[in-house]
């Protein structure tokens, strides 16, 4: 390839599921066509969902590249992406995984384009960014600020955007209170994401190094709660002195987003949130389970809620731009791939894996 492009690149691959690790490929170097731009790896993001991948979760077309979550630099555009404008080759830039939308159906024509049911998703059911190089539609892509590393860009694109879009769908107030159940990768963000809003926040976990990394943030949670030791009623009491003198409302969480998969956050979240309140699920549980009664007597309403549009994940980064918002990162090079995937089932993990292509000092890379 010209501009000093190889012909072919290293990329982890799984060739089937479930599996327990991905496979280190020599492939060759995608060309850049039609809407969509090549960008330069520099470093991508692994996510839960990509552990599902490999448990065989979503089927798939083997090989695929795996991951979801891209920042890059611009490379070279297809023919329609370089007419739209929006990237040029050298932009350090974000991706959103969606890939081949239809732009036809009602979503993508009177709705959101990121519910499209014809699109593919990139590391789950088309070939994603675990990869030296790799294709991103051009309209996905937005520009990432100069003094923002790859490393922590990469997260913004889903596990940013995903809890940033379900902050909006919140639609809080200043002052009003959301709690996060969940302080993970999303979580964490989430907690720095609200509070930068300017809403009061609740942070709860069962674990204590989240618990950990909550009570270290710069912009940390109003209040952090222990599940593992605390009942749902004492969590309320707490709430309540959240409100300013003099307020008459409900007792409660005005909203609670979701996180974390296990059954019992979904009964602790439902019973700290007020009474007309609102439930929405970010997490990807196995099943729910929630009683009847919350949502009868409470008269609380569940909503899920998807990662993002680009308009989502602009507004994201630059977020997370103006008020130094970080993910605590782990990072590894693809020589270490396997030690990356192991790295999620350790005890005590805490914030966000990422793969990187770049030379990256700030963090221990592994």
């Amino acid at each position: 390839m010209s501009s000093g492009i190889p012909n072919e690149m290293k990329a982890l691959r799984l060739h089937k599921a479930p599996s327990k690790y991905y496979e280190l490929d020599d492939v060759p170097v995608p060309k850049a066509e039609g809407s969509k731009v090549l960008l330069k790896i520099g470093s991508a993001g692994l996510c839960h969902t990509d552990l599902m991948v490999l448990e065989g979760s979503f089927g798939g077309n083997f090989p695929i590249v795996g991951s979801h979550e891209p920042a890059g630099t611009v490379m070279a555009l297809g023919e329609e992406a370089g007419k739209l404008g929006k990237v040029k080759v050298g932009d350090r830039v974000a991706a959103l995984l969606p890939k081949d939308v239809c732009g036809k159906c009602s979503d993508c024509t009177i709705g959101d384009w990121k519910y499209c049911g014809n699109s593919k998703y990139g590391g789950i059911n088309t070939d994603g960014y675990f990869s030296e190089y790799a294709l991103v539609e051009a309209k996905h892509c937005v520009v990432i600020p100069d003094k923002m590393t790859f490393e922590q860009a990469a997260p913004l694109t889903c596990a940013g955007v995903t809890i940033y879009t379900a902050i909006k769908k919140a639609n809080l107030n200043p002052g009003d209170i959301l709690a996060i159940s969940g302080l993970g990768a999303l979580g964490s963000l989430g907690v720095q994401m609200a509070k930068a809003m300017g809403l009061k926040v609740v942070g709860i976990d069962a674990r204590p190094e989240p618990l950990a990394l909550a009570k270290s943030l710069k912009l940390a949670p109003d209040l952090i709660i222990d599940a593992s030791g605390t009942s749902p009623e004492e969590a309320m009491e707490d709430i309540v002195k959240l409100r300013p003198e003099g307020y008459k409302g409900w007792d409660g969480a005005d909203v609670t987003i979701l996180t974390a998969d296990p059954i019992s956050s979904q009964s602790f979240g439902t019973s700290i949130t007020r009474r007309h309140g609102h439930i929405i699920l970010v997490a990807q549980p196995p099943e729910l389970k929630f009683d009847f009664k919350n949502f009868i007597f409470q008269d609380l309403t569940l909503s899920g809620s998807l990662h993002g549009n680009e308009v989502d994940l602009k507004e994201t980064i630059d977020l997370v731009d103006k008020h130094d918002i970080r993910s605590d990162l782990q990072v590894f090079k693809i020589d270490a791939h396997q030690k990356m995937i192991d790295a999620t089932h350790e005890q005590g993990r805490k914030g966000k894996i990422v793969l990187t292509f770049s030379t990256f000092e700030n963090e221990t890379t592994v």
